[in-house]
Parts: structure tokens; C-alpha cells; sequence
């Protein structure tokens, strides 16, 4: 799982429209890197890029009032450098 986990507040929507919530991951460097001491950091040069996926919150597709109500927590996510993964890991 994708530690530290994601939390995101989300506003601005429609109460009674339904959404889907998806999160795309794309490097922004060529750099690896570690989490140390509570910290992101450098820990050498980058994998090479991965096919792209996206992983769709598993409450979507859901109204606007509920994204609303509390945070939406990305804690179900798994993360994987394995280019053959079949478990939909992103």
C-alpha cells in the first residue's frame, strides 16, 4: 500500500451530481526516491516509466455530497514497479 497514505478535501462540487474519483501518478523528475526520517528524498536515478494507470476510488462513482462530507482517503491503493502487474495495482 502507498504509504504515507493519501487524504484529499474535495469542495466546489455539485450536491446531487454523481463523480468518479481517480488518481493518475506520473513522475515529475528522473529521480528515485525514499522516505526517511518522516521526509521525501533523492535515493538515485529513476526506473524506467511504466504504462500508465489510473486507480478509481473503490466508493465511485458517488454523489457530490458524499465526496464533500469528510475527506476522501486513497488508503485501498497499492503501488507496484512490476511493468506485468495483473492485480490492478497502479
Amino acid at each position: 500500500r502507498m504509504f504515507p497514505s493519501f487524504k484529499v478535501r474535495v469542495d466546489g462540487l455539485v450536491e446531487t451530481a454523481k463523480y468518479i474519483l481517480l488518481m493518475d501518478i506520473v513522475a515529475v523528475d528522473n529521480c528515485r526516491y525514499k522516505f526517511h526520517n518522516s521526509r521525501w528524498m533523492v535515493a538515485g536515478k529513476a526506473d524506467p516509466e511504466m504504462p500508465k494507470r489510473m486507480y478509481i476510488h473503490p466508493d465511485s462513482p458517488a454523489k457530490g455530497e458524499q465526496w464533500m462530507s469528510k475527506p476522501v482517503a486513497f488508503h485501498k491503493l497499492k503501488l507496484t514497479n512490476n511493468i506485468s502487474d495483473k492485480h490492478g495495482f497502479v
